[in-house]
């Protein structure tokens, strides 16, 4: 599969790269094409402006052109299409001297081609020259050999970095499709474990309820009471597996970003303290210490979300703290940033393990007793409500001594 969409990004990334090079490349000979030829523009305007302004000096204008490599070049035409002049002199031949001559009635700045020489020209009309009397019009033809060579040279340049470009586009297209397939590889990496491990997970209750079902089918005389235990723990199972698809769904749509948050103003220690009394109990069954020092705090963010982040922070705090141990709940805030810290005095997490603890269904038990640890979405969930409030969560433990929460949220998000 990969192989095939590797190929797909290769062609497509090389096509775009190839696009793009030969691109510029048309656009660097359009831009020098259009100043050069704007360059010739001005230059013979010029020319006609100074003309036309300077009559009576015309002659004198064109002793001075003589030193111009041929490159400007003045036809003087009396009436009747008769030739006066050639400046410089032998510039046309006779044949080519009367191809302009059917030229001058165009008007402004033209463009003639003679055999594989082109010529940019204009025609004005003069009169009453002392030098030139009978003179009435007079081409002003610029010669292009110059322009046409460096368009030349510069085409060649174009064509041979275009041939170069094809191999630049396939290396960088190999090396794009490849970064590109990183990321690639390593969602379907995760999908695929995710797969696995959501199977495994459902497939463990799924086969104690069919058990239980059984063992009931197997049993019809019994009354309830008899078998009490084995409704029970069908129910058991049923209640996992429904807190297990209300996890997978929050994430589904997490990923798919269709669970959006109702931002509001909240009272922050408010909805802290009650999840703290809703633990005590719990902590005091199992003889822990729960202690709070919660400072009064006021943010923007989703109410029940929130409620949910500290619901799983502080199960899995007790769940992992053994009999007699400590939790330990606070809060500050400083400019516009709220801080949570909740730590425990539990069995910890392994520094191999830290590193994926977000990750969804990892288990630093390979065994995976769930009945202890949950379903393995509880972090990956509260990662989640924790980023998309726009704060940060971090995680510190040394196996044996406890794990330490802490948590960044913007107090206007």
């Amino acid at each position: 599969m990969f192989k095939k969409t590797k190929l797909r990004l290769v062609v497509l990334n090389a096509l775009v790269f190839f696009i793009l090079q030969n691109t510029f490349g048309a656009l660097i000979y359009l831009y020098m094409h259009y100043s050069l030829y704007q360059q010739v523009d001005n230059n013979l305007l010029e020319k006609k402006d100074h003309l036309l302004h300077e009559k009576e000096k015309i002659g004198e204008e064109f002793n001075q052109e003589r030193e111009e490599n041929h490159r400007l070049i003045y036809l003087l035409w009396e009436k009747d299409l008769k030739l006066r002049k050639t400046i410089p002199s032998n510039s046309f031949t006779k044949k080519d001297t009367e191809r302009f001559s059917k030229l001058l009635n165009k008007e402004g700045l033209q463009t003639f081609s003679i055999g594989s020489n082109s010529y940019r020209f204009i025609n004005l009309s003069v009169s009453n020259n002392k030098n030139y009397p009978s003179v009435e019009k007079i081409q002003v033809i610029y010669n292009l050999k110059r322009e046409k060579e460096m368009l030349s040279h510069l085409l060649m340049v174009i064509g041979f970095g275009s041939l170069i470009s094809v191999f630049i586009a396939i290396l960088a297209g190999i090396y794009l499709a490849r970064k590109a397939l990183i990321p690639i590889k390593l969602s379907w990496e995760k999908q695929q474990q995710f797969v696995a491990d959501a199977s495994h997970e459902l497939r463990t209750p799924l086969s104690v309820m069919k058990l239980n079902l059984e063992h009931l089918f197997r049993h019809p005389d019994h009354s309830i009471e008899e078998e009490s235990d084995i409704i029970h723990q069908a129910i058991q199972e049923i209640n996992y597996l429904s807190k297990m698809t209300s996890d997978l769904l929050t994430l589904a749509r997490s990923d798919s970003s269709e669970q959006l948050l109702r931002a509001e103003p909240i009272h922050l220690d408010d909805i802290l303290d009650k999840v703290v009394k809703e633990f005590s109990m719990l902590a005091a069954v199992k003889r822990i210490g729960l202690t709070a020092d919660i400072q009064p705090i006021e943010m923007t963010g989703d109410r029940e979300r929130l409620k949910q982040l500290f619901i799983i922070l502080l199960d899995n705090a007790l769940k992992y703290t053994k009999e007699n141990g400590a939790i330990s709940v606070k809060t500050s805030s400083k400019s516009s940033r709220v801080f949570i810290e909740i730590s425990d005095t539990g069995i910890g997490i392994s520094s191999e393990d830290l590193p994926h603890i977000f990750n969804r269904y990892y288990r630093g038990d390979k065994s995976r007793t769930r009945h202890l640890e949950g379903s393995g979405l509880g972090l990956s969930i509260a990662q989640w409500i924790v980023q998309s409030h726009s704060g940060k969560i971090r995680i510190t433990s040394n196996e044996g001594e406890g794990t330490h929460v802490f948590i960044s949220l913007p107090s206007k998000n």
